[in-house]
């Protein structure tokens, strides 16, 4: 199906709406840009506060699931449904001996994933997060229950790093992000060397906004293939229903929203793919993060994303509801 005509003077108008709503209240204070890109046409583009670049926070595991696309275009991932611990020793003799990529991907290993195994906790770890991670206690059978799961994305990062025998960060630099056009991004890495999975990936909301141009066209650059097609496919589709933080279905590293795809961070950040209308629309928050430990940052506390009042003015005008 074609994407719908999109009324630009329209999205400007709504964009103005949000701009606005967030000037407005203190809950939304620390929001930091918004850019709405309607096909490969910059539309709104607001810097309000903060670096150009920060910390994308869960955002990474998006990015994450978009280098592991690539890696499958190139014949570099094992089937989906081996054990991880076919690659990452750590895991073996361990509650995460059994779970397979998919499990990771999808987050449903069922693993505790709080107390000692709060990602405050294990970041705080001085060393051996990789190996802390693998010895969470199992909580529910691998592939049956969906529990938002950052030591998942950090096994996922670990297993990647196995995989590609090269770092990580050097592959997604390389192999992903240059062929948009996107300069090599700094990307914090835990005691051990490892990049944490699950946050800390510093982005722009035009690198972001890139990203979500080539999930529009079907992971293709130039028309070329870039990201796997049958992994993009699953990393597309609902595995389960999902849960908090966003309460919607999830597949691989992203949340399935209604026909659109949604990529969340902590502190506003998020990256919505609107397919309907080609369109692409990204905030960001500036967080004031300090890692600690302990960590710390500038967020109010009755804080808001700005991706609520997206959902209020924006996108009725890009579904047409409006």
């Amino acid at each position: 199906m074609s994407p719908r005509a999109v009324d630009v003077e329209q999205v400007r108008r709504a964009a103005g709406a949000v701009l606005a709503a967030v000037a407005a209240d203190p809950r939304y204070a620390r929001t930091s840009h918004l850019q709405v890109r309607v096909g490969p046409e910059v539309v709104v583009d607001e810097h309000l506060r903060g670096p150009d670049r920060a910390d994308v926070f869960s955002v990474t595991k998006t990015v994450l699931a978009l280098t592991l696309a690539v890696a499958a275009r190139q014949g570099r991932l094992p089937p989906l449904d081996e054990p991880v611990a076919a690659v990452l020793p750590a895991l073996r003799g361990t509650p995460a001996a059994t779970h397979t990529w998919v499990h990771l991907l999808t987050m449903t290993r069922g693993a505790e994933t709080g107390g000692a195994w709060d990602v405050d906790e294990v970041t705080a770890l001085p060393g051996g997060q990789v190996a802390h991670l693998a010895r969470a206690p199992q909580r529910t059978p691998p592939g049956a229950v969906f529990a938002y799961d950052n030591g998942a994305a950090h096994l996922l990062r670990a297993a990647a790093g196995a995989v590609l025998g090269e770092p990580v960060a050097t592959y997604t630099a390389r192999e992903l992000l240059a062929p948009l056009g996107i300069a090599t991004p700094d990307w914090a890495r835990d005691p051990d060397g490892v990049p944490f999975g699950y946050g800390h990936l510093r982005l722009s909301a035009d690198d972001l906004g890139r990203l979500g141009r080539l999930l529009l066209a079907g992971g293709r650059v130039a028309g070329r293939p870039l990201l796997d097609p049958a992994f993009l496919a699953a990393m597309t589709t609902p595995h389960t229903r999902g849960g908090a933080p966003e309460e919607r279905p999830y597949g691989y590293q992203v949340w399935l929203d209604d026909g659109m795809l949604l990529a969340g961070g902590w502190a506003g950040q998020h990256l919505l793919v609107v397919p309907g209308a080609d369109a692409v629309v990204v905030t960001t928050g500036d967080a004031g993060f300090d890692p600690g430990p302990p960590p710390t940052d500038a967020m109010p506390p009755d804080w808001q994303p700005a991706l609520a009042l997206v959902r209020a003015h924006l996108l009725p005008v890009l579904r047409g509801t409006r």
